[in-house]
């Protein structure tokens, strides 16, 4: 677990999580009250979001750590979510510099076969479109979500992430568990249920209707939840015959448990939504794909449930 000789750097790290989180909550309040309101949903109003989620855990997980003195929190765990939140963030700037490139894209097309090599009776109704858009695209550029202040944030966060491989830690004891007790099962189920989240989203579309963008946002909600699951199930897999810290087996099983609360639910919602679409004879294999990863997020649920029951240092 860490030390609290790393208070300093947990509060730097809090007071940037801080301002990034408020530049999210700023970011979403120009895209409902500010930024022309385009046809459907892209990508980057979906991630918005999840980014904004991800900082929000972050920033509670560390102002409860330096509020409360008995607060225990691994170095493993913090940068699990750290590293998440980096993810999201150049996800979404990614997606924000390809949403508006190809907004333009179409912008350029309306002009050119629609306006100039169009019906004259309709250049005003298309003018207008542009309009809508390009205000849209340049409301991004001078807002809170700029290129430029995205490379900002994922530059003074890249120093965060760094600096939290460098805390020091408290020397605990090791402990020799008993083999049975590193699920042997929890890394391959874990790794399924990656590949099953990942071919429930939709990779088709660049924009959605309401309800397309409900299923995009609860596909790509099950996928970030479960994929840091990977590596701690990993290594709990790798130290089968070794022995290990007591803090590193409850909280690694802890963490586990969690995603897979998290993927029940998200699972449990998004195959509620497939199944309707299916119902309004737009259903596809993110129907299955869904289903599947319920049932693994389940099965992973009591798993790790049991383990921590039996833990018995």
């Amino acid at each position: 677990m860490l030390n609290r000789t790393n208070q300093s750097k947990i509060a730097m790290i809090t007071i940037i999580t801080g301002i990034i989180l408020v530049f999210d909550i700023l970011t979403i309040i120009t895209n409902i009250y500010v930024a022309p309101i385009l046809e459907g949903f892209g990508l980057p109003d979906i991630l918005i979001y999840l980014k904004t989620l991800s900082f929000l855990l972050l920033f509670i997980i560390l102002v409860a750590w330096l509020k409360n003195k008995d607060a225990v929190l691994t170095r493993t765990n913090l940068k699990i979510v750290a590293y998440i939140s980096f993810a999201l963030l150049a996800s979404y700037f990614l997606s924000l510099f390809m949403y508006k490139y190809v907004l333009i894209l179409e912008t350029a097309s309306i002009i050119k076969n629609q306006i100039l090599q169009g019906n004259p009776v309709l250049v005003f109704d298309f003018s207008a479109i542009n309009y809508k858009t390009l205000t849209y695209i340049t409301t991004i550029f001078s807002g809170f979500n700029s290129e430029i202040i995205l490379f900002a944030e994922a530059l003074i966060f890249q120093l965060c992430v760094v600096s939290i491989g460098r805390m020091t830690l408290v020397d605990e004891p090791n402990h020799v568990y008993d083999p049975f007790l590193f699920d042997n099962y929890v890394f391959p189920l874990f790794s399924f249920l990656i590949l099953s989240s990942f071919l429930s989203i939709n990779l088709f579309l660049y924009r959605f209707d309401t309800l397309g963008s409900i299923e995009m946002a609860l596909a790509l909600t099950g996928f970030t939840a479960v994929l840091p699951g990977l590596i701690p199930s990993f290594t709990l897999y790798t130290t089968r015959h070794q022995d290990c810290t007591r803090t590193f087996f409850k909280s690694t099983y802890q963490l586990l448990l969690i995603l897979s609360v998290i993927a029940v639910v998200v699972f449990l919602a998004l195959t509620s939504i497939n199944i309707y679409l299916n119902y309004l004879g737009r259903g596809s294999y993110r129907t299955i794909s869904s289903s599947i990863s319920l049932i693994l997020a389940i099965v992973l649920l009591f798993r790790t449930k049991k383990m921590l029951y039996l833990e018995n240092k």
